[in-house]
């Protein structure tokens, strides 16, 4: 008699090789004053509810969706969609190797693949403000901007390198990184000023670019998120940076 497997069997292979879900937190909506000064509310907008990714997406998790999607392979994907960096710090295509491990969150990727990524999970990346909205927490308060010591605090955690510090501590709504040493990707990027800027510039005067570019903000002491400001309006969707990486979001139904 020849072998035969249960249906049971068969569902629970299936179960133990799927990838894990990511665990998703939902965000209560608000009003928010964001830094950014908007020609029509002057920053002060209202976020509606939405459901956050409490970690970045992991080596481990993107590796499981470019073996899923072989297109968005290293050496695979098109320079229009990836530059020459992309996913470099792996050692092949679907091997992580000793300078990514499977825990730490995945960088050198663009926002075209962290794009793909997050619609593959029925997700999208955050926008600015709804990104901005739950990194204003810290551990206790919903909004802890107001605190030199916060300020200096996340300032000094987003200029660690990667390799030294994986997130900072989860904020009160129980999101983990926002501040570490990996930034990440928000999906209106490079709508956050509308000035013109280094993306237009070949040879953009970066010093330049982030003097012009604080005209446009309310809060001009938080130089960590000015930072973050300035550097994500300077990207092209191609570019690829070794402490940028990305975590995705979905609306409230």
């Amino acid at each position: 008699m020849g072998k035969w497997i249960s249906r049971t069997s068969i569902a629970a292979l299936v179960l133990a090789t799927a990838p894990a879900a990511a665990e998703y937190v939902g965000i209560p909506g608000g009003e928010f004053r964001s830094m950014i000064r908007y020609e029509d509310n002057d920053g002060d907008v209202v976020i509606q509810s939405f459901a956050m990714m409490r970690n970045a997406v992991t080596n481990a998790e993107f590796l499981a969706f470019v073996e899923r999607h072989p297109q968005w392979q290293r050496g695979r994907v098109p320079r229009v969609f990836s530059d020459t960096a992309y996913l470099r710090d792996w050692q092949g295509p679907t091997e992580l190797g000793d300078r990514a491990s499977e825990r730490q969150p995945v960088t050198y990727v663009s926002w075209y693949a962290a794009d793909a990524y997050c619609k593959e999970q029925d997700a999208r990346l955050p926008t600015w403000l709804e990104w901005e909205y739950v990194a204003a927490a810290d551990e206790t308060r919903r909004d802890a901007r107001g605190d030199p010591a916060w300020r200096r605090r996340i300032l000094t955690d987003g200029m660690l390198s990667p390799a030294s510090a994986t997130s900072s501590a989860a904020n009160v709504y129980g999101i983990d990184g926002l501040h570490g040493a990996h930034w990440e990707w928000v999906e209106d990027y490079s709508s956050l000023l509308s000035v013109a800027d280094s993306r237009s510039q070949d040879n953009g005067d970066v010093l330049q670019f982030c003097g012009g570019a604080a005209l446009f903000f309310n809060d001009l002491d938080n130089y960590a998120m000015l930072k973050r400001v300035a550097l994500l309006a300077a990207l092209r969707p191609q570019n690829t940076m070794g402490n940028l990486g990305f975590r995705c979001m979905r609306s409230s139904p």
